[in-house]
């Protein structure tokens, strides 16, 4: 018969604390993944995706869009699209390019402003 002693833990212990170090591991895993998506998330926000140069706000037309210091990109996120699209419904006809810019937004078969390529 198996004494259990300070010395010698019983399988079930070993397999209680094996558990415990699991669970730990797997929550400090999932910690650290957490910090490292705010970190890289932090360094990518407000760079231009084309160039990685710097974004800055600029309005036109009451909307806020991000324009790029570097190659004077113009970027648009789907609130922003919504905005000018609805300005452009209210104000009547805005312009025959600013209706082409929106209809590259446009999805064919749904109708609903699509997420531009990356």
């Amino acid at each position: 018969m198996h004494r259990h002693s300070e010395d010698h833990p019983t399988r079930n212990e070993e397999e209680y604390f094996a558990k415990q170090n699991a669970e730990l591991i797997k929550q400090m895993r999932s910690l650290l993944d957490e910090q490292r998506r705010d970190i890289e998330r932090r360094e990518h926000f407000m760079k231009c995706p084309k160039c990685g140069g710097d974004l800055k706000e600029r309005d036109f037309q009451d909307v806020k869009v991000d324009v790029c210091d570097r190659c004077h990109g113009i970027w648009l996120d789907q609130g922003e699209i919504r905005l000018i699209r609805h300005i452009h419904e209210a104000r009547g006809p805005f312009s025959r390019i600013m209706s082409d810019i929106l209809e590259i937004f446009h999805h064919p078969k749904t109708g609903d402003a699509t997420t531009p390529p990356r």
